[in-house]
């Protein structure tokens, strides 16, 4: 055999995949409206891009600490104990390229041949993927809207078996949104600790929550602080995806095991994207969450005239989730519709609006929408989307 079995199990990731699609149709000038992709219409806060500029002119371009640089460690570790009541030590801290290497690292290290990872679904695909990857078995947990799009502690139950390890939470969520309070954590944490589950925890969001304050997971009691890994990245608060910075914060122990791993394949990350985080962390644009919440509002009102169904309103992050199954089975433009992966490839062709296929989270009946766009792009794909379903329809 050619290919390792891990590499014959593991998928490309769909929305990556489609964004090339997407930006492949965009390149030869096609008027595409692309809401596929999870990535901010800002950029990264101006501090960083001259600090960057700096650090090159300074020729801090040489190996650092393969954890990361110090003094970003400590300012995340000054982030965590400032906003969210969570004491680190640098040395709990590993710097990795991007969240996807941060998430994979912490699989990695806690993950033994068949041990079961429980993933609330509607979610992020990565997830399943690094599990396979990483010898685990994913347990998809359904969710939907009857929920709120959130694991309650009867459902959680009802799925943990012997083989439990870990419990995924993302919140703000991908796709949904869902943003847990901290009586919903309570209630799953109390689980969580009489099952001896440890948690990874996707953080990601959490940044960018429309109404109250954020809640981590790992807050809630002494047993979460020694048994869970808190992920989190700029990408998404700060607009840096392509500067490729993610961390883990972690017990001690599990820290080592990260940091040691992490030595031996990507060793450190770019010597300036470290520079860059460090000054972005403390400049986070409360602009942007503003903006975001209205381009949220505009689309769900706009939406409401079509059979894109939103019973729940997402509470974080910046994707809308509708239902399309009234859709589903009926003909557009006197084409069958019988998938979601058939509904968004109409759309893209009828009225150059990119969305992406439920399917891809393990939702066959829901389409993502993201809103991080700007508010002209989301006035058009509107329009675009109504036409669509009022002319298709008739």
């Amino acid at each position: 055999m050619l290919f390792s079995k891990r590499i014959l199990k593991l998928s490309e990731s769909p929305t990556l995949q489609l964004n090339n699609k997407i930006n492949g149709l965009l390149q030869k000038g096609e008027d595409v409206i692309n809401l596929t992709v999870g990535e901010p219409d800002y950029v990264e806060p101006i501090e960083s891009s001259y600090s960057a500029i700096k650090a090159i002119c300074d020729h801090f371009t040489h190996y650092t600490n393969s954890s990361g640089i110090i003094s970003l460690r400590e300012s995340i570790c000054a982030k965590l104990l400032k906003e969210n009541n969570l004491a680190y030590t640098p040395d709990q801290i590993v710097v990795s390229a991007g969240g996807k290497q941060a998430l994979f690292n912490a699989f990695f290290v806690l993950l033994n041949g068949g041990e079961e990872v429980l993933i609330p679904t509607p979610a992020w695909p990565t997830y399943k993927q690094q599990v396979l990857l990483c010898g685990g078995t994913p347990v998809l947990i359904p969710l939907d809207e009857s929920s709120e799009f959130k694991l309650t502690k009867e459902t959680l139950k009802a799925f943990i078996t012997p083989r439990s390890k870990i419990l995924v939470l993302n919140s703000p969520s991908n796709p949904t949104g869902a943003t847990y309070s901290e009586e919903e954590l309570d209630d799953l944490v109390s689980i969580v600790e009489e099952n001896g589950l440890y948690v990874i925890s996707d953080e990601i969001y959490e940044r960018l929550v429309y109404s109250g304050t954020y809640s981590s997971p790992v807050g809630i009691n002494d047993y979460m602080k020694k048994h869970s890994v808190l992920v989190n990245g700029f990408s998404k608060a700060f607009g840096m995806t392509g500067w490729r910075i993610g961390y883990t914060a972690a017990p001690l122990d599990i820290s080592i095991k990260i940091a040691a791993f992490q030595s031996q394949t990507t060793a450190s990350i770019s010597s300036i994207s470290q520079v860059a985080a460090k000054y972005a962390i403390n400049n986070f644009d409360k602009e942007h969450l503003i903006e975001l919440k209205e381009k949220r509002n505009y689309l769900i009102h706009q939406l409401a005239d079509t059979p894109l169904k939103i019973d729940v309103e997402p509470g974080g992050a910046f994707y809308l989730f509708p239902r399309v199954d009234s859709v589903l089975g009926n003909s557009i433009y006197g084409e069958s519709i019988d998938s979601v992966e058939a509904l968004c490839a109409s759309l893209l062709e009828r009225e150059h609006v990119a969305i992406t296929p439920g399917s891809f989270f393990d939702a066959p009946n829901n389409v993502r929408i993201s809103y991080a766009k700007s508010m002209q792009e989301i006035c058009d794909a509107a329009q675009r989307i109504k036409k669509y379903f009022k002319e298709g329809m008739k």
